[in-house]
This record gives structure tokens, sequence and C-alpha cells, in this order.
């Protein structure tokens, strides 16, 4: 089956969380503290599809961000916590997302967004990055009431585009969203940034490349 629709996972994939570091070192003190926040909110969101109990991304984001707060015995005001969250609304896209985005448009692709985060936050997120104009379709996985990895997340776009998951090819930079997406008959293509390396627990990707200008060559050459 011909693969021609792509399924974008959105933070760290298209969107930069680099911009957060700062704000996290102005108000918790450690800009490393970003990816401790971030690597709890994904743990959190599995904890919470596993055991049934569905939770808003927005609130786990929230709990997750007060925990590590905590943690360092620091009292997070709400005009911290604005500050960060209204951020997290604006974060911009990584340099090669564009350019890549317009090649695979103009090679015949359908364009979608799929994404943990909550469909009011990816709408700001993609109004205020300007990547709407790109997209056919901006998806939640909260339709599904789970989050990814698990299957019935992937569904959503499934649902969406009313096609087979084989003609669907899941981009990402988390190794275990691609493997997901594997795993539910997806397509898989592991965007490698700064120099990630996929865990061989998952399943192998399709495409692999460093950047997304090295894995829009690679699906182009496979699918165009």
């Amino acid at each position: 089956m011909p693969t021609r629709h792509l399924v974008f996972d959105v933070n760290e994939t298209l969107l930069d969380l680099t911009p957060l570091d700062s704000l996290f070192a102005r108000h918790l003190g450690d800009a490393g503290l970003r990816r401790t926040w971030f690597a709890s909110l994904l743990h959190w969101s599995t904890v919470t599809t596993l055991t049934g109990d569905f939770m808003d991304f927005s609130a786990l984001a929230g709990d997750c961000l007060d925990a590590v707060a905590r943690a360092r015995r620091i009292d997070l005001d709400a005009d911290a916590r604005e500050a960060i969250f209204t951020a997290i609304g604006r974060l911009p896209p990584h340099p090669d997302v564009v350019p890549a985005l317009e090649r695979l448009r103009a090679a015949g692709f359908t364009l979608m967004a799929l994404t943990n985060s909550a469909q009011q936050t990816v709408d700001a997120q993609f109004e205020h990055s300007g990547l709407s104009e790109h997209f056919d379709h901006v998806r939640s996985v909260a339709h599904a009431r789970c989050y990814k990895p698990h299957p019935d997340a992937y569904g959503v776009a499934t649902d969406t585009l009313a096609c087979a998951p084989a003609s669907l090819c899941l981009v990402a930079a988390h190794d275990w969203d691609v493997t997901g997406a594997l795993r539910a008959g997806f397509n898989g293509a592991f965007v490698a940034r700064e120099g990630a390396v996929y865990n061989n627990a998952g399943t192998p990707p399709t495409v692999v490349g460093d950047d997304l200008t090295a894995v829009t060559d690679r699906l182009i050459a496979a699918y165009g």
C-alpha cells in the first residue's frame, strides 16, 4: 500500500523546546530541569493511559511542573507558572521544519500533526509558529482519551485520514513514539535530533535521519 500520508509528532520533533530553558533557570534555578519536567510529563501521560485514568495533558504538565518545583523546595508562584505555559504556546519551529514541510507538500504528501498536547495548546502553538498553513490536519490524541504510544492514540490519525495504518508514516524525534506507531501498523521515521540514538528495545524505524532535512530526503526517495 503506498505511503502518501505523513503524521508528525509536535513537541521536539517540530517545535524547539530550548527557549523554555531560560525560564526554568530563572524560576527554578536550573535550565536542565526543563528536560526533567518534560520527561516526567511523558512518564505520567503513560501512567494515566496504562491505568485507564485519562487526565488532560495541560493539567498533567502543571502537576509535573509543581513536582519539579517541590523537589527543589521552590514555591512556584502564579506569575512564574503563567510565564512558562505562555512560552509553551509560543515555541518556535526548528530551523529545518518549514523547508522540509514545503518540500513534502510539493512532493504530494498529505501532512497531519498528532500530539499528546491538548487541542487548545497545539492550536495555539501552530497559530503562533505559522505551521498551520503547512498541515492538512492538526489533532490531539485526547480525542481517543489516551496518549501515545497506545495503539488507540494512533487511531486518531487513521480515523481522520480515513485510511489503513500501512498507508501512513509517523515522523517523530522520540523512539518510543515511532515504535508505538510501527506496532500499530504504521511506517515510522525517526528524527535523531542532537545525536539521539534509537533504543534497540524498539521496533526498527523505516527511515532514520539526523535532522528533518535528511528524513525528508529519505521519505521522498522511499515514497515520493
